[in-house]
């Protein structure tokens, strides 16, 4: 029996294809522990899970002596803690366990639980860019397995037309991160909101199901609503973002894509800029000339053409196989 563990909205989306595929066929024994903001997203998908409430080393301890799992996979979330505790508690009980990346950033981080570093037995690495990137983070090389991302490959599938909205995707910046990157989620929507002119109409104002609700007054107001992840991308031509999903997603959908970091740092959380595969917009104006601009590809025949050439850049070709193999290793 494998059992997942699930933290945040992306780490539930990473999983989701192999639970959709081993629910349809019945073939394998797994449950699903859930809590944080990837309880909403197990909601919308309808797949059912266990909460462990106020969780405790000993709640945890009785939990995997209850289920007996032979492998335990959590997301890397970081700042989650019933992630940590279910590593912790399994190297107690000697049950390998492995924690998968579903964005390539913050990869250290996402393994420290009191100040203290606590990695699983394996960790699962995208591709092989990610793979150096951790290694150069810190993260021990001879943990890390190259598996993929099961969500974006599941999304490729199908390519939607482009929308008509302008996304503007909230972040819990200051909430798992305060103002270390120079920023917040806060700083991010007013530059955004400056530059977009008030006649628009099309506007999607998101907001992340972690980030404070607060609203923006600057002459004019956009009211937020909750972000409905890549359903709002498949309704839109154009996402802002900071280094969100839903700016991957935008990118293999061939939308047009940009960073906005209002106080770019030393180090770029954003894969995609990091990359040097769409910009960095740093104030009003950059935004203005971005969003300005009408780069869209039109024709559904082109829009396959380049969101393939992209699906093929990140490298996540067969993700949902070799995400199985690796479990089934341990399903018998």
């Amino acid at each position: 029996m494998i059992l997942f563990i699930s933290g945040q909205y992306a780490g539930a989306q990473y999983i989701h294809p192999i639970l959709e595929k081993w629910a349809a066929k019945k073939a394998f024994e797994w449950n699903l522990v859930a809590t944080g903001a990837s309880r909403k997203y197990w909601n919308e998908v309808k797949i059912e899970f266990k909460e462990i409430r106020n969780c405790s080393t000993n709640k945890v301890a009785d939990y995997i002596d209850l289920v007996k799992p032979k492998l335990i996979v959590t997301s890397a979330s970081g700042n989650i803690k019933l992630e940590h505790l279910f590593i912790i508690e399994a190297k107690k009980k000697s049950i390998p366990t492995a924690s998968f990346i579903d964005i390539w950033t913050n990869y250290l981080s996402r393994f420290k639980y009191k100040k203290e570093l606590v990695f699983p037995d394996h960790i699962l690495a995208i591709d092989n860019r990610c793979k150096k990137e951790m290694i150069k983070d810190g993260v021990p090389q001879n943990l890390i397995k190259i598996i993929g991302q099961p969500y974006l490959e599941s999304i490729s599938k199908k390519i939607p037309s482009l929308g008509q909205n302008l996304l503007l995707v909230g972040q819990p910046i200051r909430k798992y991160f305060g103002k270390k990157l120079g920023y917040d989620e806060i700083d991010f929507k007013k530059i955004c909101l400056k530059a977009i002119k008030k006649k628009d109409k099309y506007i999607l104002n998101t907001r992340h199901p972690e980030e404070i609700d607060r609203e923006i007054k600057i002459n004019y107001k956009f009211t937020s609503r909750k972000g409905r992840g890549s359903s709002d991308v498949a309704i839109s031509h154009t996402v802002l973002a900071i280094f969100s999903m839903q700016m991957i997603i935008g990118y293999l959908w061939g939308r047009k894509v940009a960073s906005i970091q209002p106080k770019v740092l030393k180090f770029d959380p954003s894969p995609l800029s990091r990359w040097g595969l769409v910009p960095i917009l740093k104030n009003v104006d950059e935004i203005e000339k971005f969003i300005s601009k009408n780069s869209f590809i039109k024709k559904k025949s082109k829009l396959k053409m380049l969101s393939k050439d992209r699906f093929n850049q990140l490298g996540i070709k067969g993700s949902v196989e070799r995400f199985q193999k690796f479990l089934i290793e341990y399903s018998n």
